[in-house]
């Protein structure tokens, strides 16, 4: 075999493994938006409201992402007109019972904190009307395997997800979930040259979670305007 040919065929092995990890990609990719809301209930985000991050707890394939929806959530609430945002820091100080000290809260005793009332009590006083608890996390198994001849592959299921959920602390009731979850397939080729391409699953969760909270928020508002 000529150098050419020798050429030809390690261009044709990097292509067909290029190709085989588009077909990968394309098949894993996918994300749906889902919302949940009250039939008897409204919301009126000018009367206040600040964000919580809510803990997800897991085994170690499952990163726990709460702290960066509540980013998610925070900047999708600036950009609403008429919103009356409650810094945290603020909120924490004010009106969370002192029991809760520095602990995280999860997702179970953030609903437990809305129905307390104590905290009602508090955030009323404070002119808060609603908490919305964000949490979010990341799943990525261990990766599958195998090999061709033009070299090896490691491709990972990666599925990201990100939620708010809104509570009116005047009775401590659920009025509104939102939840995106977006899914993807990192991979790695160990061919020469090596090939890899990342998955940003959380990025895409937090965008798609933003923009569908701002339109539910802003059309919530604009009920009143």
């Amino acid at each position: 075999m000529n150098v050419i040919e020798r050429k030809e065929n390690l261009m044709s092995t990097r292509f067909a493994l290029t190709a085989l990890a588009v077909l990968l990609l394309l098949s894993g990719c996918g994300s749906t938006v889902s919302r949940i809301q009250s039939d008897s209930m409204s919301i009126d985000p000018a009367l206040g409201l600040t964000v919580l991050a809510l803990y997800t707890p897991g085994p170690a394939w499952i990163e726990d992402t709460g702290e960066d929806a509540a980013g998610c959530v925070t900047s999708a609430v600036a950009k609403v007109p008429k919103v009356r945002l409650v810094k945290n820091e603020e909120f924490r100080r004010s009106v969370l019972p002192d029991q809760t000290g520095g602990a995280s809260l999860t997702r179970e005793s953030f609903r437990a904190l809305g129905k307390d009332p104590e905290f009602q009590r508090r955030a009323t006083a404070a002119g808060i009307r609603y908490i919305v608890g964000a949490g979010g996390t990341t799943k990525q198994p261990s990766p599958r395997s195998g090999c061709t001849g033009g070299g090896c592959f490691f491709v990972w299921d990666r599925e990201s997800t990100a939620w708010a959920e809104i509570v009116d602390v005047t009775g401590g009731d659920s009025v509104a979930i939102i939840h995106a979850a977006v899914s993807g397939r990192p991979f790695v080729f160990l061919t020469y040259p090596p090939m890899a391409a990342p998955s940003f699953t959380e990025t895409w969760a937090c965008i798609k979670l933003k923009r569908s909270l701002v339109e539910f928020l802003t059309a919530q508002g604009g009920h009143r305007s």
